[in-house]
């Protein structure tokens, strides 16, 4: 084991701690992938040419030799090193660090040879600048990496110097142990640049380990580790098929590991959705090739295809120049044939193309519109058994195949390099070779696509996620038909509904059948009650309302019957009332008029009362539909529809909507605001909904997504403080915030349990207990006042200075709570500031767990519906929190919750001993005054 940290090391663990510790473990330097090399090379020659002008433009030029006690302006070639760290910086410039004082400091400076800046190369400069601060007692502000192309780029590095603080623990353990064991292999996208990559691949293969699957990230992995999980063949049992929901339109599919491990094991293609890949007579295939690096596309392929024929298009750029020429061909081709789609893999081509269109100023929006992603159809959708969707592993297991064994676009890279320092024609067919065998292995992708989308049924190496197949036999399938049948038919309404093995003939479909009569059947009519308890006349219209002049005549009696609840201090009963009253007629508008007392009725049979109590029991006691109404029927002898109740509830949430602009108005001139959003289920279709109270007033909004656009939209204009949780959608709303500490408790209590074993974890949640306990202890005894609280901002910062900023932690779980500390620093604490504000966002939990516990009872809502019923369930809410009657509110026909006056409590219980007896002498003396 190695005793002394270089750079190199300290860039490849950023990259993986397995490679840090198996170049420390090991002194024969294996060979990395040769666009490494290149590039090194590169970096050599732009260094030799950098200093070489740096000697021409600046005197006072010297080579570093052993310390940094020199006058010079630049140190060239500094072999920088401090204890047990080394690192190699290419010129150090001297700069001012106190103007009042003229004390001076060094800068370090790398060349590279990339033309862009990569995050490694930030790393390096970044550990140079600490070595560099190591010796000197002083870290340097910033640095300068010099690009293949000469451009210098200034990198801030003060803030970041603690991000090796672990990093050398770490390193330096390894070496003080002399430890054997290297890290475990987790494959990610540098595996290809590594030098030990065969090495680890085959270490992964053998133990079948779960970073093989391309999407698996380490904090995913670390996850299944925790479940007992280690190697793909585990991971494919975890798949179980469920009932797929209803996913709205641009939702983005989400990808299930468990899938791809169960297509690896099986060998079998997973669909989860069927590909929607259309047909055309000429379909174009596009491939590009560049050097993102220098931002320069030299290779542009186009498989044209017209039934059974096709040809290939290449377009190549010598140099950077030529890429204009090729882009005008490139269109001029493809406008050949402006009705085929473009299919391409990925989004490197539609990025590429926006880039080409800028730079030469052209318009493609036509093109972009023809492009069609053929990663769209199998991300999510499509399982393969294979570790990626890459091109290259699906292209092979579909028949492709590619002439070059290595071929890959970082080897293109290399071939593309080759070409540059020889010109010579077998590294540019080979690149032009690479270029159509991608354009071909696209064409057989899609081909394939458009194969499962009419044979799935039928491939036995294909089958359905969600709902597998099952296969049988001919007899065997009319075997489960039969069963199925009996099934179906064993009911509680057998005696009218009885068995039928036999099919039914004719047009006749064993099937469900829609609701509802077939067309030409007999329709019914609600049968209003014939005796009424209580007879109302009403006044008839004497005059036309359009023609003031015109007397109506007499025609017949007008009749309405309303079936309606009376409420009284012992209870309810039902009255039937019926209103009559003469109808008229106005000869000029040949228009019969109703009574106006009868026309205000409308044309429901139930009044308001009737409606209310139905609505009541809903809202309050969450009872469903088919509940009510047997209740309705049990109690009053009355029945009704599903569609009347709904009604009901469309009706009073139309009355009630100015209501709910009042409480929106009153909570926006709160000091506060509560937040908090919950799932609605809408056939199927998750949609989202949220709530907003200040203690007093509730309303509710639903929206189709998470996004918190309405959010943004009902606090437009709003100047207090926004009470939530820790969702991300709230972060940018403009005003004022305080973070919920109950949920910020909560987890770290849930975290605590999950890793009882974490001593630093422990440590950490033990001193956020020491700051939050006597804080809220000070809430509870003082209330939320200002100057109760202020005292507790010194001990906020004190917190802060010692486990957020100046710690460094190990840990996973100890960094994700550090960083949510940093993010939310200013939100955390602002009750300590202002007074009255909520450290807890309980009150918006508390107004939205009613409409949790009804999503449970009902299942799933309809949109239409489900708008209504928000509009209800915010003013019973409202009603709620301020200790009134929903059912009473509902019954005055009042629109103000704050002006309806709470009913007196009832008594149910009286006091006993000593109070007893005082209450009794009270009623005594007050006997003997009357």
């Amino acid at each position: 084991m190695k005793n002394v940290v270089t750079s190199e090391v300290v860039v490849a663990y950023s990259q993986c701690p397995r490679k840090a510790f198996l170049l420390l473990s090991r002194e024969d330097k294996e060979t990395p992938h040769d666009y490494v090399c290149i590039v090194e090379k590169q970096a050599s020659v732009n260094r030799a040419e950098y200093l070489n002008a740096l000697r021409q433009k600046n005197i006072d030029v010297g080579s570093y030799v052993d310390n940094i006690d020199s006058n010079r302006d630049f140190l060239i070639d500094a072999a920088l090193k401090a204890g047990d760290i080394k690192a190699y910086c290419d010129v150090l410039t001297k700069v001012q660090r106190n103007s009042s004082s003229g004390s001076h400091g060094y800068e370090p400076t790398i060349v590279v040879g990339t033309h862009g800046i990569t995050k490694e190369q930030r790393i390096e400069l970044l550990f140079v600048g600490y070595v560099l601060g190591q010796r000197e007692n002083k870290f340097p502000v910033a640095g300068t990496i010099v690009g293949a192309d000469g451009q210098a780029h200034r990198v801030k590095l003060e803030n970041n110097y603690k991000l090796f603080r672990t990093i050398m623990e770490t390193l330096r353990e390894w070496i003080a142990t002399s430890s054997t064991d290297p890290p475990p292999v987790i494959l990610n996208r540098h595996c290809p640049y590594c030098q030990f990559r065969n090495e680890c691949t085959a270490k992964a293969e053998k133990d079948d380990d779960l970073s093989l699957l391309d999407r698996l990230t380490p904090k995913l992995i670390r996850k299944y580790h925790k479940k007992g999980i280690f190697t793909v063949k585990q991971l494919s049992y975890v798949f179980k098929p469920r009932r797929s929901k209803k996913r709205r339109k641009n939702t983005p599919v989400a990808f299930k590991p468990e899938l791809q491990a169960l297509a690896i094991r099986t060998g079998k293609i997973y669909l989860q959705e069927l590909p929607e890949v259309s047909r055309h007579q000429v379909e174009l295939f596009l491939d590009l090739e560049g050097i993102s690096d220098q931002n320069f596309h030299y290779l542009i392929g186009l498989l044209v295809c017209e039934g059974e024929s096709s040809s290939y298009h290449s377009f190549w750029a010598d140099t950077i120049q030529d890429e204009e020429k090729i882009w005008t061909q490139f269109l001029e081709k493809v406008n050949e044939y402006s009705e085929a789609p473009i299919y391409h893999y990925g989004s490197y081509e539609p990025r590429a193309l926006d880039k080409l269109a800028v730079r030469h100023r052209t318009s493609c929006d036509a093109l972009k519109k023809r492009l069609v992603n053929v990663n769209s159809y199998i991300f999510g959708k499509v399982y393969f058994p294979v570790r990626s969707n890459s091109l290259k592993d699906l292209g092979k297991f579909i028949g492709a195949s590619w002439t070059s064994p290595d071929a890959s676009g970082l080897q293109s890279l290399v071939w593309r390099h080759h070409w540059e320092e020889t010109q010579g024609s077998d590294y540019k067919n080979m690149l032009v070779t690479y270029n159509e065998e991608d354009c071909q292995a696209l064409r057989l992708l899609t081909e394939e696509l458009l194969k499962l989308q009419t044979t799935a049924d039928s491939q036995l190496h294909v089958d359905f996620a969600d709902q597998p197949k099952k296969n049988a036999t001919e007899i065997g399938d009319q075997i489960h038909k039969q069963f199925k049948q009996i099934l179906k038919s064993a009911h509680a309404e057998y005696d009218r509904k009885r068995i039928s093995i036999r099919p039914k003939s004719g047009t006749e479909s064993i099937e469900n059948k829609k609701p509802g009569a077939q067309k030409g059947h007999q329709g019914y009519r609600r049968i209003p009650p014939s005796k009424a308890g209580k007879v109302i006349r009403v006044a008839s219209r004497r005059k036309c309302p359009k023609h003031k002049d015109e007397p109506l005549r007499s025609k017949e009696m007008a009749k309405k019957t309303i079936i309606d609840l009376v409420f009284t201090k012992n209870g309810c009963r039902k009255t039937i009332i019926k209103y009559m009253g003469m109808k008229r007629y106005c000869q000029r508008c040949c228009k019969y008029y109703y009574p106006p007392g009868i026309e205000k009725l409308g044309t429901q049979l139930y009044g308001r009362g009737f409606q209310a109590w139905t609505i009541y029991q809903r809202i309050v006691l969450r009872l469903p539909y088919r509940v009510s109404i047997q209740m309705m029927e049990d109690l009053f002898s009355e029945r009704a529809s599903d569609g009347s109740l709904i009604n009901f509830i469309k009706n009073f949430s139309q009355y009630y909507a100015s209501t709910e602009n009042m409480l929106l108005q009153r909570i926006l001139k709160s000091p506060f605001v509560h937040v908090d959003e919950t799932r609605l289920n809408i056939r199927g279709t998750d949609h989202y909904v949220w709530v907003f109270t200040d203690g007093k007033h509730v309303i509710f909004k639903m929206t189709e997504t998470r996004e918190a656009t309405i959010v943004h939209e009902v606090l437009k204009n709003f100047k207090g403080v926004l009470v939530s949780d820790f969702y991300g959608g709230y972060d940018s709303v403009q005003c004022e915030q305080q973070k919920c500490l109950v949920h910020l408790i909560r987890d770290l209590s849930e975290d605590l349990w999950n890793a009882p074993f974490d001593t630093e974890f422990e440590s950490f949640v033990l001193e956020v207990k020491n700051l939050f306990v006597p804080i809220l202890e000070a809430v509870g005894k003082y209330g939320s006042k200002k100057r109760h609280l202020n005292k507790f901002q010194k001990p906020v910062e004190q917190f802060y200075k010692k486990n957020i900023v100046d710690r460094d932690y190990k840990g996973e779980t100890s960094i994700k709570y550090q960083k949510r500390f940093q993010r939310y620093k200013q939100s955390l604490f602002t009750f300590l500031e202002k007074d009255s504000i909520p450290w807890n966002n309980n009150m918006a939990e508390r107004a939205i767990r009613h409409l949790a516990v009804q999503r449970k009872i009902s299942g799933y809502f309809f949109e239409s519906s489900a708008h209504q019923y928000l509009v209800l369930l915010g003013i019973g809410q409202t009603c709620r929190f301020q200790g009134k009657s929903f059912l009473k509110f509902l019954m005055s026909g009042e629109k103000d919750v704050d002006k309806f006056k709470a009913s007196r409590r009832i008594k149910t219980s009286a006091p006993v001993g000593r109070q007893a007896a005082r209450e009794s002498d009270k009623l005594v003396n007050v006997h003997e005054e009357t």
